[in-house]
């Protein structure tokens, strides 16, 4: 029942937040005084376990060098958790990166 709750609360902060620009301001700020840049940074994602959910998914990092990417898929199959690491060069990147992402039917963005 807790992970249900979590998917539900992820899904609806990224509705909330998918198009704020005061987040994404945030966020960048947080991110340029927690490190020095070029960093590794992992991002994490749910979709529907559907190969054109990764495909577009990977495509939004198809610029990027040594993206390593990790997934798991849900008990029942129908979810797929992705966990990508890569060294980006700036704050800003990584948050142009999670709108694309956005643009993904259904994502949630952890």
């Amino acid at each position: 029942m807790q992970n249900k709750q979590l998917i539900v609360l992820s899904a609806y902060i990224c509705s909330v937040i998918d198009d704020n620009k005061s987040f994404y301001e945030r966020l960048e700020k947080q991110l340029s005084e927690s490190s020095k840049w070029p960093s590794l940074y992992r991002f994490k994602f749910i979709v529907k376990s559907e190969t054109k959910n990764f495909e577009l998914l990977k495509s939004v990092f198809a610029d990027i060098e040594n993206v390593k990417i990790s997934s798991r898929t849900s008990s029942n199959n129908k979810f797929t958790s992705y966990s990508i690491t890569a060294k980006m060069k700036s704050p800003n990147i990584i948050i142009k990166k999670y709108k694309l992402a956005s643009k993904i039917e259904g994502i949630i963005s952890l």
